[in-house]
């Protein structure tokens, strides 16, 4: 957090400042479902419009950024919950 750097395995991921700000709360919280409104509180500020995409848009922002074409996806959306950043799945 120190340094405002994301990386995935070797790959250094460069994020604006809000999208570095929905990460924190979303890997703060890994392997847990975050709600829009939870990442609202503490990723926007009191002008923050509950019925806008803008959540939306910076997940899919960021998941393209986190999932690249050959890595399996870290970044889940859970319908009608919210959004989770979990740990690859292992193959069986």
């Amino acid at each position: 957090l120190a340094t405002r750097e994301a990386h995935r395995g070797p790959r250094r991921i460069t994020l604006t400042t809000k999208e570095f700000a929905v990460l924190e709360v979303l890997m703060r919280a890994s392997g847990r479902v975050v709600t829009r409104t939870h990442i609202s509180e503490h990723a926007w500020d009191d002008n923050y419009d509950p019925l806008s995409n803008v959540i939306d848009v910076y997940v899919a922002r960021l998941r393209r950024k986190i999932d690249q074409d050959d890595e399996p996806p870290l970044l889940e959306t859970i319908r009608g919950a919210g959004y989770r950043i979990a740990p690859p799945r292992a193959d069986p």
